[in-house]
């Protein structure tokens, strides 16, 4: 996965209005995806996205890792204004670590490809 920042951190003047209301809304699920597995421990989720979708804003709360099962090209807006474009080949992973801070951002297609990408979150 390459992420290239296209949008720094507190600045939120290239960003459209639906997306600002969005987020003043404040009512962002932990959802990540269709859950395909779930225990004590772990949630499996696998995200599917064709071109031109978007998933809403949200939360993570839990540590997580990522596999990508296609290329993909996606454009990822944070809460704090800061905006990446992902770029994925087909077997890219990537592990995040949460902390104690919550992560709130959303992912659209802007690729020619469906995208699909398995999450694997460590629940708390």
């Amino acid at each position: 996965m390459v992420l290239t920042e296209l949008n720094p951190k507190g600045n939120f003047d290239s960003w459209d209005k639906k997306k600002l209301n969005e987020i003043k809304q404040n009512t962002f699920s932990t959802k990540i995806g269709d859950i395909l597995f779930e225990n004590d421990e772990l949630i499996l989720s696998e995200i599917i996205l064709k071109p031109g979708e978007r998933t809403p804003f949200r939360k993570h709360c839990n540590d997580y890792s990522c596999t990508c099962f296609t290329d993909g090209l996606l454009v990822s807006r944070n809460v704090n204004g800061q905006i990446g474009l992902l770029r994925f080949d087909e077997g890219d992973q990537f592990y995040w670590t949460c902390s104690t801070k919550e992560t709130i951002h959303d992912l659209e297609n802007i690729g020619e490809n469906t995208v699909i990408i398995k999450v694997l979150e460590i629940k708390r």
